[in-house]
């Protein structure tokens, strides 16, 4: 009796151990579950130029009817993380797209275009000059928790699908604050603009008519600034693409498909312009240069000979200086021409 007591109190051999699964909702005590945090929209200013023309033919983009979209996920999409697992195999969905998705992907594109580097001056065009944090921002998807941990996994999902579209170019780099590899640069490509109904000529004329504007209305060269300052401020940084020769030869690739031949053209006529003024201007610089300065260049040649000793020209030069003392200062070629005649040299 006592063992069968005793082997009733014995615990059992597996106990069973609590997990965590399902502690949010353990939590949460039956309040209803958020199923997302923000809706994305875009919350920018309207662009004004080439991008509010840009973003007019994106902003009724139907994603249902995208022959690139529909091949992609017919596919199945490969995420960052398991980008370079070569045993990785991507899952096909379905065709069309969930109204999310559509949402995140049509607020991303508006704020690309709207923020986008126009001009056809720029080593690498359609810059995105905008950080990451912000383009989150002004879709309208940036969460900020209780203790202060930003996220915004929506823009960085619907920024992977672009790029698996190759609707931008992506440069990731690691972060100084996270640590983490996260984009830093977002270059768009030309078929964000063909996938949308733009055409190349298109493209090509709102580029050329940007260039006149901003000549026209002075702002080229605050542009010009601008631009080298983001350059700066990227090395700084220390986010540099010298290394990445393919990400170069795509974005040089992308230049040349969008700038046409007549704006090559024209900038190199302006070019060869500015060269050959410039080159005139020091041609008449030097020519105005020497004819003024024939009687100082006949006093030093006179000096140097033999015929004057360094006692003779201190001497001459201190008799003159005292009886004229600003005479140098005020006008030079005068001095020097009083010099010669005091000296006995004929005036070139």
């Amino acid at each position: 009796m006592n063992d069968n007591s005793v082997a009733l109190q014995a615990p059992p051999p597996f106990s069973y151990r609590p997990t965590r699964r399902g502690e949010a909702n353990r939590q949460r005590k039956g309040q209803t579950k958020t199923h997302r945090n923000h809706q994305p929209h875009f919350t920018g200013k309207p662009p004004r130029g080439m991008a509010s023309k840009v973003v007019a033919c994106i902003r009724y983009h139907d994603w249902r009817r995208n022959t690139d979209l529909i091949a992609l996920r017919q596919k199945g999409y490969t995420p960052y993380s398991r980008m370079f697992d070569r045993s990785f195999q991507p899952k096909p969905l379905r065709i069309t797209a969930r109204s999310e998705s559509r949402e995140a992907l049509s607020a991303l594109s508006l704020v690309l275009a709207a923020n986008c580097d126009y001009s056809p001056d720029s080593e690498y065009m359609f810059e995105v000059m905008l950080p990451v944090e912000e383009m989150a921002r002004r879709m309208g998807v940036l969460h900020v928790y209780d203790n202060g941990r930003k996220a915004y996994d929506v823009l960085l999902n619907a920024l992977r699908v672009l790029e698996q579209l190759d609707y931008v170019v992506v440069h990731r780099d690691r972060d100084s604050d996270s640590g983490q590899h996260k984009p830093m640069r977002v270059f768009l490509t030309e078929r964000f603009f063909t996938s949308r109904g733009m055409t190349v000529e298109s493209v090509r004329q709102w580029l050329h008519n940007y260039r006149q504007w901003a000549i026209a209305a002075g702002v080229a060269e605050s542009l010009r600034e601008k631009y080298e300052r983001h350059q700066l401020k990227m090395a700084r940084l220390g986010i540099d693409i010298d290394r990445y020769h393919s990400l170069k030869n795509r974005l040089k690739s992308i230049k040349r498909w969008v700038v046409s031949p007549e704006l090559r053209a024209e900038k190199q006529r302006i070019i060869a312009e500015i060269d050959a003024s410039l080159v005139g201007h020091a041609q008449r610089r030097a020519s105005r240069r020497s004819s003024d300065t024939r009687y100082q260049q006949a006093w030093w040649r006179w000096t140097a000979s033999d015929a004057c000793t360094p006692v003779m020209r201190l001497k001459m030069e201190s008799a003159l200086k005292t009886e004229f003392p600003h005479l140098q200062t005020t006008d030079a070629e005068q001095y020097y021409r009083l010099l010669l005649e005091r000296a006995g040299v004929p005036l070139p």
